[in-house]
């Protein structure tokens, strides 16, 4: 019986390194094949992709413990539509009396709810 949860547990992490390697070539970042010469630049394009990939695998598990999965409720909240919401928060520019002013308008539910669930402050100030 060892035998087979050991070879689940193995199957599980070898579908995980090849999501995440699927992730890496032609997900979100779509990493590229990178032609360098020397080994140390090579190393920093690889090293940003992969921590990038580390913070995303981090934040989709902080949105599985807060919003379930699409295992447990099909309208369950992916990591695209959590990425989608976070995309529009953006900076307004105007000006008001003649002075230029930048400011970040209060976030909607979904996106404040995604920064309660990150532990992570939203900016007051720009």
């Amino acid at each position: 019986m060892f035998g087979r949860v050991g070879c689940c547990w193995r199957a599980r992490s070898r579908r995980q390194v090849e999501r995440n390697f699927r992730a890496l070539k032609i997900g979100f970042w779509e990493v590229r094949p990178i032609f360098l010469r020397n080994a140390t630049r090579t190393k920093g394009p690889v090293f940003i992709a992969t921590l990038a990939l580390k913070i995303t695998r981090v934040f989709e598990e902080k949105l599985h413990q807060a919003f379930g999965t699409t295992d447990d409720n099909p309208d369950a909240l992916t990591l695209d539509k959590a990425l989608m919401a976070l995309s529009r928060i953006t900076y307004l520019h105007y000006e008001e009396n003649g002075q230029s002013i930048t400011r970040l308008p209060r976030p909607g539910k979904l996106p404040a709810s995604l920064f309660r669930v990150l532990s992570l402050p939203f900016p007051e100030r720009v």
